[in-house]
């Protein structure tokens, strides 16, 4: 005769054991990635720094040009891109010391104040780097500052973002 009954169940005295839900683990897992992300992010945003200053290549086209209107504060000491400047009036004349030179313009006048090359790092990693070619026209006189035209023409293109950390907080700047 065959034995016909069922096999004995194992007795479990305990709690039951909890399993974690898969889909649990899975949004731990997309959280981390996301903060992980947003850490680099930021680790690259406070790190961002320019260098302006460097010697501009040779024979280097300027393809891309952007404008800004700027109110430059009269006799104060303005640094753009590394480059001191100081604006004077005098008459109907603007006087700008650019750097170790200094030039005179009238209303409507157009002169370069700097060609160099930029360096724009994250984590001290070169992200970019471009020639870039500052022109200025001389506007006229807005209360104590001198209104210009700035126009910056560079070798590649830079977002706006970054061309504004070459300008200073000093100066008002709006592009045109």
């Amino acid at each position: 005769m065959v034995d016909e009954t069922l096999p004995k169940q194992e007795v479990n005295t305990g709690p039951p054991a909890v399993e974690k839900p898969k889909k649990t683990q899975s949004r731990l897992i997309i959280a981390g990635i996301i903060i992980a992300i947003l850490a680099i992010v930021l680790l690259a945003f406070f790190t961002l720094s320019v260098h302006p200053d460097l010697p501009p290549e040779n024979g280097v086209p300027y393809p891309y040009t952007m404008t800004y209107w700027i109110l430059l504060p009269e006799g104060k000491l303005i640094q753009i891109a590394d480059t001191p400047i100081i604006a004077l009036t005098a008459g109907n004349e603007m006087i700008l010391k650019i750097g170790e030179k200094t030039e005179k313009f009238v209303v409507g006048d157009t002169k370069t104040i700097t060609e160099r090359k930029a360096e724009f790092r994250v984590l001290g990693i070169p992200l970019l780097s471009t020639n870039y070619l500052i022109d200025a026209t001389y506007r006229g006189p807005v209360n104590n500052n001198a209104e210009f035209s700035l126009i910056v023409r560079t070798s590649k293109q830079v977002p706006s973002f970054l061309i504004e950390r070459i300008l200073p907080a000093e100066i008002q700047a709006t592009p045109a």
